[in-house]
């Protein structure tokens, strides 16, 4: 099964909380890796519809219709009960993250402290679109490792430019080049976001996502203080319109 790089770009798989890297096992230098998932990756030109569902701390659940577009290096978010569009483009290097109110406005690109932003007061940053951590510049191989017996290599990265986070370890497939977990730390050190995948669904010949869940995590805890999900219901091949 090939994965696409929407299942790359904005997913982790993050069921086997107890991972523990073999620090003995050789994994490949970043830029290799690097190099290698950007070759790998790309995405299909696919129309997707569904909701974005958010679980908060306190009070009732909400959701936000949501049409996602996808080709080649691009992704766009069309939030379909407000004026709200997002658009990432992935670089070698990072990513490009762009909002404008409605089709007919001129993107803006979202840079410095407003990539930190939550989206519609969700668990979704804006700079979590990007998935630019796998491409930060300093990136440590850490070991080894399975995850939902997957073999998978395990590195850490800290943020050169401002981020919610000073540390993200993640496990990549040594098999698809996907990320198979990453869990995000904040400045106190502890565990602050994760992000789970709940299904996936087949749209032509290719499998993207179905449901995903993230989870802003208590301080301290290994439970969630609040979840958002992105759930996927319909998906056409060829249909982007991008």
């Amino acid at each position: 099964m090939r994965l696409t790089l929407l299942t790359i770009s904005i997913l982790a798989l993050s069921l086997n909380l107890s991972a523990a890297p073999d620090t003995s096992s050789p994994v490949p230098a970043p830029q290799l890796l690097q190099n290698a998932m950007w070759q790998a990756g790309q995405l299909q030109d696919f129309k997707l519809d569904g909701y974005l569902h958010i679980t908060p701390a306190k009070g009732k659940d909400r959701y936000h219709p949501v049409t996602m577009r996808t080709k080649d290096r691009q992704m766009v978010f069309e939030f379909n009960d407000n004026a709200l569009q997002i658009r990432v483009i992935f670089l070698p290097n990072g990513s490009v993250i762009q909002r404008r109110a409605g089709a007919a406005a001129d993107w803006a690109t979202v840079a410095g402290k407003d990539r930190l932003a939550k989206i519609l007061d969700s668990d979704i940053a804006y700079e979590d679109l990007g998935l630019d951590f796998c491409r930060w510049s300093t990136v440590t191989p850490i070991g080894g490792d399975s995850i939902l017996t997957l073999p998978a290599w395990c590195y850490e990265s800290t943020p050169p430019v401002v981020s919610n986070y000073t540390k993200i370890r993640f496990w990549v497939s040594s098999e698809y080049l996907a990320v198979l977990r990453a869990d995000a730390y904040g400045a106190d050190g502890k565990l602050a976001k994760r992000v789970e995948v709940n299904g996936v669904m087949k749209v032509g010949n290719a499998y993207t996502i179905k449901e995903m869940m993230m989870s802003t995590m208590q301080p301290g805890r290994d439970l969630s203080a609040s979840r958002t999900y992105l759930e996927l219901r319909d998906g056409k091949k060829d249909a982007s319109g991008l």
